[in-house]
């Protein structure tokens, strides 16, 4: 049979992934265990410079332009209000960097994937869930438990932070499955409205929140540190919320206004509670089956750069599996290790430089010492939040790939991108298939 991608999960990194491949003219299946794809629940998420970089490239800029927000300032505060500092972050990032930060719901960011994703009726298959996973020299054969199977060349496992597949991984290995990504925080994400303003972010001994306007709608974040272990797995309950709630009730979540306060104007059935994880996996494949997004790497919300992370995996995973490909068309197991080789030593470095960077950040603004407490209140006094921003970011996103077969004319800004590919004529990109 042709050279066919098995993509485990329906969700931003799997659609991500699938929107690579069609790119690249690469034949690939989407297995959702949900019934549905599209699904408006959970946080909002920051697609920084460089994934709307990449959306360009692939035409969904403009798609995702539609459903979101241009992102431009952010201001920290305390619990208490207490003012530490503000300033145009985003805007000083798209000055360097030539496009935009953008703030867009989990559910819009599946719907724009979803629907400019060409023949999803048949190349996204939902309630499929996978009970098993075979892999052999000639390729892969995924069980599910209506009784089918679905055969393909290879698996990208896009399954999340409790991936089945890492474990199956593990096992391949000789390793004990033991999870990688521990839980240090749980945090309260929801959705409210008629509130303004932008980014803002409260610090403060061992809790802290985020919260991004986007149009008429406000999401929010509040976390706290985990004070005992949590089951693996464990699903909260409307009734943990609402102790989560009343604990956390005196929080501001955004100037001048308390957790109390939005909570009741909530969308009802938008609010969920999550453990958030820190991790890298070990290894991030075995014979054809391969690891992608949160179950590769996660971090918690508070860098805001796991939808970024997990479509910077997808980029260079496609760009790799391309070039073999160009090389033969039936790449044996060996082919397809050598090509996981070289993807997760690419990534594997900035991402845990990333993981690194959120858990800092993470506990220096919920103050889980006295020194994190004086650094953040110091550098607050003395420091420029926008060049701060700049300083901290900008040199690893100037960094992040593009898909390297598909020209296109990139806006730049003051910072150069280090990868950039020239835009071609029309028949110069169809004389490599697009």
């Amino acid at each position: 049979m042709p050279f066919r991608a098995i993509i485990l999960g329906g969700g931003p990194a799997g659609l991500f992934t699938a929107q690579t491949l069609v790119a690249a003219n690469i034949d690939f299946i989407v297995l959702e265990r949900q019934p549905e794809i599209v699904r408006f629940r959970g946080a909002l998420l920051v697609l920084w410079s460089p994934f709307v970089r990449v959306m360009d490239q692939l035409g969904l800029y403009q798609p995702a332009v539609q459903y979101s927000t241009r992102l431009t300032t952010k201001t920290n505060f305390t619990h208490s209000g207490e003012p530490l500092c503000s300033g145009p972050v985003y805007e000083a990032i798209e000055k360097e960097l030539g496009y935009p930060t953008l703030g867009l719901s989990r559910g819009n960011l599946l719907r724009v994937l979803y629907d400019n994703l060409p023949e999803r009726q048949t190349k996204v298959k939902t309630s499929a869930h996978v009970v098993k996973v075979e892999t052999n020299n000639d390729g892969v054969r995924v069980h599910l438990a209506d009784g089918s199977v679905v055969y393909g060349s290879m698996v990208i496992a896009a399954d999340g932070v409790h991936s089945p597949t890492r474990e199956l991984i593990q096992r391949l290995n000789n390793q004990i499955p033991t999870s990688p990504m521990v839980p240090a925080f749980l945090s309260l994400f929801g959705q409210t409205c008629r509130i303004r303003g932008d980014v803002a972010e409260s610090h403060g001994p061992g809790t802290a929140s985020q919260s991004i306007r986007l149009r008429e709608s406000m999401y929010f974040t509040v976390l706290r540190r985990i004070r005992e272990p949590i089951p693996a797995n464990k699903r909260f309950t409307n009734v943990d919320m609402d102790r989560f709630v009343e604990e956390m009730s005196d929080i501001t979540v955004f100037p001048g206004i308390k957790l109390k306060e939005v909570w009741p104007q909530r969308e009802q059935g938008s609010a969920v509670l999550l453990p958030q994880e820190e991790g890298v996996a070990g290894k991030w494949y075995h014979g054809r089956i391969v690891l992608l997004g949160d179950a590769a790497h996660k971090m918690t919300s508070v860098n805001g750069q796991g939808a970024l992370s997990g479509a910077m995996s997808a980029v260079t995973l496609c760009n790799y599996l391309r070039a073999t490909l160009r090389e033969t068309a039936k790449p044996s197991t060996e082919d397809l290790e050598a090509t996981f080789a070289r993807y997760e030593k690419s990534r594997k470095e900035t991402v845990t430089g990333v993981v690194n960077q959120g858990h800092f950040l993470t506990r220096l603004i919920t103050w889980t010492s006295q020194a994190n407490e004086a650094h953040d209140r110091a550098s607050s006094v003395v420091g420029n939040l926008a060049n701060s921003a700049v300083n901290l970011f900008v040199p690893g996103f100037r960094k992040s790939p593009i898909l390297d077969f598909l020209p296109f004319k990139s806006q730049r800004g003051d910072t150069p991108w280090e990868m950039e590919i020239e835009f071609q004529s029309a028949q110069s990109c169809e004389a490599i298939g697009h």
